[in-house]
């Protein structure tokens, strides 16, 4: 087990559990769920976190990089896995040795992998993606219908899906209408030609809320399925359960003079004769250095974070916390706090809930629960 004194996360899988229900609930009963876990599953631990969801309500998963999914089937993962980054010719050998579903956004790359399926005599099934007006990756909705339809009709590759991604569902913009729109012209049309693959899907967590009409047959709730809310100004009320929770612990106390400055660079000074602790959580473990007036729970009161930020460690004023003591409780993120929510800190960080949990460091241990059993992982 982690040491009480020891910062480390926790993380609750029956709250990913009821967030995939959630999801369940609002789309129909045939349209698959392909949950992302990539980037360490937002930061929650892939392995973990893959392994659960494939047993509680996901399809498959999504990651973004194939080392990430050669990650998941060396510890055990034998679920379908999708790489949602384009695919690269000289990555073959790696989708065919661990079977993993490539996507695949420009007609070369198609050829190349239809090249290497006839070659191996062994077909690989892939996804097809549109860029709708991402600007991202994939084959122009418009100006590239023709070559669309070319690698559709190569030889080789089992076509299983096609999709695109909405650029701006988590806003009131007629954009993702549009976006749809297009989508939806191009299955029509690759229809016609029958060469439209089975699985179409479309919808992020924002989508699979807000554009019920784009469904499809699959959907890809990232971020909402770790229980925040990707629209929080479009949907104030959606039951999502946080799973994360990030705890350390008091380290070292000390008492400093008024005048006396805390940390590099001297950015703070105290105004008065104040109790510093020091609490072992840095930018190391994705704690933002940029960060100002941090806050922390402590003794049941919220304390400021003073100084600057170190590598390893942050000081905090616990000057007002009635009997603090060394190995006291820290709470950093805890979302029955309002002031520590993911959102909150996130806002304090000027970023967003996806940067904030997506950084949080590997060498951080990871405490999972599922109300039956708890499990500790570490760094790998």
């Amino acid at each position: 087990m982690i040491p009480s004194h020891a910062p480390r996360l926790e993380i609750d899988l029956d709250a990913i559990k009821r967030n995939l229900e959630l999801v369940r609930s609002r789309i129909p009963a045939t349209t698959r769920i392909l949950v992302p876990v990539k980037a360490d599953a937002y930061g929650h631990g892939s392995h973990a976190v893959g392994s659960y969801v494939l047993e509680h309500g996901a399809d498959r998963l999504g990651v973004a990089r194939p080392g990430e999914a050669v990650s998941l089937r060396d510890r055990g993962v034998s679920g379908p896995i999708q790489v949602l980054e384009p695919f690269y010719p000289a990555d073959a050998g790696t989708y065919f040795d661990h079977a993993l579903i490539p996507t695949v956004a420009s007609l070369s790359a198609a050829k190349a992998l239809s090249k290497e399926c006839e070659r191996r005599n062994k077909p690989l099934t892939a996804h097809i993606k549109v860029d709708t007006g991402m600007s991202r990756i994939g084959f122009h909705w418009e100006r590239q219908r023709a070559e669309l339809v070319e690698a559709l009709e190569l030889r080789g590759i089992h076509w299983e899906g096609i999709f695109t991604h909405f650029a701006r569902a988590d806003e009131p913009v007629a954009s993702t209408a549009e976006q749809a729109r297009r989508f939806h012209d191009v299955l029509t049309r690759l229809e016609e030609l029958g060469v439209r693959p089975e699985i179409a899907h479309a919808c992020n967590s924002a989508g699979t809320f807000l554009q019920p009409a784009s469904h499809l047959q699959m959907v890809r709730p990232g971020i909402c399925s770790y229980g925040y809310n990707p629209a929080p100004d479009m949907m104030t009320d959606l039951p999502l359960s946080p799973a994360l929770r990030l705890m350390a612990a008091v380290r070292h106390l000390q008492w400093i003079e008024a005048g006396e400055e805390v940390s590099y660079g001297g950015i703070w000074t105290a105004p008065r004769r104040s109790l510093i602790a020091t609490i072992p959580i840095g930018y190391g473990d994705g704690f933002s250095r940029q960060q100002k007036g941090a806050l922390f729970s402590v003794g049941g009161r919220l304390v400021s974070q003073v100084g600057r930020i170190c590598m390893d460690l942050c000081m905090a004023d616990v000057t007002d916390v009635p009997g603090v003591e060394v190995g006291d409780a820290v709470r950093v993120i805890d979302e029955r706090i309002p002031e520590l929510t993911v959102d909150a800190v996130a806002a304090r960080q000027g970023t967003i809930s996806y940067e904030l949990v997506c950084a949080l460091g590997r060498r951080l241990p990871r405490l999972y629960r599922d109300g039956t059993r708890e499990f500790v992982e570490q760094e790998r």
